[in-house]
């Protein structure tokens, strides 16, 4: 019988803070591999389960955010027999990553490179594109696919047997701690479509979620319901401010506070390390903000 095997990229040294999945079929499988820094890592952990990039058949990409899929154009490169499973939107900014990487430039500025290395282009060759509803065969594996949008336009979630792979539809909960936090970053952030997203998982009834950030959970209805509630709290709170007039850096300090405030026994000093590490409050409030802004345009 297959596993899932969960790989700790070590992302930056950094323990805890970005998942990648492998699934140990007669096909060997990732599921987002990270960024192109944590390619020794990733090479490390197979090779302690017998295996190297070279055994992977194919990759599964939830979305194509760089600490998801950065490192996919380097590992294709190297090997080339990889198929890369993506969805039909993202797909066009993996053939020419030169938009995403402008995009990701103007946040990330000159860490760009410290934080994620190379994101080469993938030959349209190698890749499968997605639209939601596929029933996919690898190996002696089979996954449905479903077409996931909220987190970004270009998100899908794998179900696999009753596992889903959810990328970070579901928010994120670091290793070692019970709190739920919501992943709210720009440009797409759509909350409604986030509801939908969680309303299908529920439907669904998976046993287990996988997150990007970081690791599997069990307790599943509990979970979602913990991610929607803390979407709309957030969300309201943001929007609070914005029609009260309070200037961008006040409302991060408030939002930095009340996520503090919300994790109760988790707000200790590693834990709120941990949670900035796994999405940082500038980001999920940066998403927000452009959230409500492109809705008062509109």
């Amino acid at each position: 019988m297959a596993e899932c095997i969960t790989i700790d990229t070590n992302h930056l040294g950094r323990s805890g803070v970005i998942a990648c999945y492998l699934i140990k079929g007669s096909v060997p499988i990732l599921v987002d591999p990270g960024p192109a820094v944590v390619l020794p890592t990733i090479d490390a952990s197979l090779s302690a389960h017998g295996l190297g990039l070279a055994d992977i058949g194919a990759i599964l990409l939830t979305h194509i955010h760089l600490d998801h899929a950065g490192a996919v154009g380097s590992i294709v490169a190297a090997h080339p027999h990889i198929t890369v499973y993506v969805h039909q939107r993202g797909a066009p900014h993996l053939i020419d990553p030169s938009k995403l990487l402008n995009s990701a430039t103007r946040i990330y500025g000159d860490m760009m490179a410290t934080l994620w290395g190379d994101f080469l282009a993938i030959p349209e060759s190698n890749l499968h594109l997605l639209h939601g509803g596929e029933h996919l065969h690898i190996g002696d594996q089979q996954f449905t696919v479903y077409d996931a949008p909220g987190h970004a336009v270009h998100h899908v979630m794998y179900q696999w047997n009753d596992t889903v792979f959810v990328g970070d539809n579901a928010g994120i909960r670091m290793q070692g701690f019970s709190y739920v936090r919501p992943a709210t970053p720009p440009p797409d952030i759509d909350l409604e479509a986030l509801d939908r997203s969680l309303d299908l998982l529920r439907t669904r009834a998976p046993q287990r979620l996988c997150l990007t950030h970081f690791g599997s959970v069990t307790d599943v209805e509990a979970h979602l319901t913990r991610v929607h509630e803390a979407n709309w709290r957030w969300a309201n709170l943001v929007k609070g401010w914005i029609d009260a007039g309070i200037t961008p850096e006040e409302q991060v300090n408030r939002l930095r506070q009340h996520a503090t405030a919300e994790m109760g026994a988790d707000a200790t000093d590693a834990g709120i390390q941990a949670y900035q590490k796994g999405a940082s409050i500038e980001m999920s409030w940066q998403g927000l903000h452009r959230y409500w802004l492109k809705r008062q345009t509109s």
